[in-house]
């Protein structure tokens, strides 16, 4: 380890999706001249994760493997913590980044009492989520307990902040906003528009709506269905579904139940996003909760014109009048009055499409991001120097 260099120390249990997405961009942007970082994950979500690692740790990057799980296991929590615990100590961080409910929990309970910041990122709080109201107050109460024990709450998004607040997770002096941040360029296709067209087997003029996200629940996939079904009475639209989850055969099912499984593509996971987004006339996200969503971004980044919910992280980057369109969530009704109108009118599309493209490349940028997390780690870990 670099005497002079800031060690930061990333924690995470859910090494997929967007989470895996932000933690493989600080640890590969935070500059090695300045700080020696060491994460520790698990792999238990998704086996692949392990090619992360060999190549995390070709990068310079030290990891530890720690198996937690996901949903609440006392003895396996209990050895988790111990080991998360022992390797803060044999590491010695200035600073400890926990993302996530799983290990920002176990990383601040680990990280209690020791010379080091204790930082979390929820990414979207566990009590946002479609539970029981039981389940959703338990979870409440474990964020304020964990709260006692955060340095600094990080989150993307001003809405995170309202809510953080308005639950009393942490004092408002306690919360740092560092907004989640892409390369856009990376999702403007050069392509040819016609051709990703009829290489997907749409031809003509019609309208290809799309989303980009997993088969989940949290995304809310079955009430774009539902609306398809709506739509696809008066016109010709089809809509494509790329990405992979639990809920693809259900929805496979009610495509087939709403008769519509001939306008209803499911592309499964894919690796050329820009070009997709660039074939869409219409990106829709339809999502019951979120943090501050990757695919919106991307989506926006590219210049596709966007509808989705009117929920905490949507609405800080889509205002429902100039980038885009929002939408009650769980209601199928307005997600299709919203399609037929941004499909119908073109122009207004482009022009809000357009503006978020701009809010995008002038205020999520990676640079931006990196440059928050280079700030705030410097803050809160240098008076743990020695």
């Amino acid at each position: 380890m670099g005497a002079d260099k800031l060690r930061v120390m990333q924690v995470l249990e859910a090494t997929v999706g967007g989470t895996r997405h932000y933690l493989l961009d600080v640890a590969y942007n935070l500059p090695a001249a300045q700080f020696d970082q060491h994460l520790i994950v698990s792999t238990l979500r998704d086996r692949g994760f392990a090619d992360d690692i060999q190549r995390l740790r070709a990068a310079g990057v030290h990891v530890t493997e720690v198996p937690m799980r996901r949903s609440i296991s006392p003895g396996s929590d209990w050895a988790c913590y111990r080991k998360i615990r022992q390797t803060i100590g044999a590491w010695r961080p200035h600073v400890i980044h926990s993302h996530s409910s799983k290990a920002g929990f176990l990383a601040r309970m680990a990280a209690r009492a020791l010379p080091c910041a204790s930082l979390y990122s929820p990414h979207c709080f566990a009590f946002q989520m479609r539970v029981c109201p039981r389940r959703r107050l338990l979870y409440t109460q474990l964020e304020r307990f964990a709260g006692r024990y955060t340095d600094a709450l990080v989150l993307a998004c001003e809405s995170q902040r309202r809510i953080a607040i308005a639950q009393r997770i942490v004092p408002p002096d306690r919360i740092a906003i560092v907004p989640t941040g892409i390369r856009a360029s990376n999702y403007q296709s050069q392509a040819d528009r016609d051709q990703l067209r009829d290489k997907l087997g749409v031809s003509g003029s019609r309208a290809i709506i799309g989303s980009v996200a997993a088969l989940t629940l949290q995304k809310g996939h079955r009430y774009l269905l539902e609306a398809m079904a709506e739509v696809g009475r008066e016109t010709d639209a089809i809509l494509l579904l790329a990405g992979a989850g639990d809920q693809q055969s259900a929805l496979l099912t009610q495509a087939e139940g709403l008769d519509i499984e001939d306008r209803v593509m499911f592309l499964g996971q894919r690796d050329d996003v820009a070009d997709l987004l660039k074939s869409l006339d219409l990106f829709v996200l339809p999502s019951l909760w979120e943090g501050l969503p990757y695919g919106l971004l991307e989506a926006m980044a590219a210049g596709t014109p966007v509808v989705t919910t009117n929920i905490p992280g949507n609405s800080d980057l889509i205002d429902g009048d100039t980038t885009g369109w929002l939408v009650p969530p769980a209601d199928a009704a307005a997600l299709a009055r919203a399609i037929r109108e941004a499909v119908q009118n073109r122009a207004e599309a482009d022009s809000r499409a357009a503006a978020a493209r701009r809010l995008v490349e002038s205020d999520y940028t990676l640079e931006n991001m990196i440059a928050g997390y280079i700030k705030l780690y410097t803050e809160v870990g240098g008076r743990y120097r020695e």
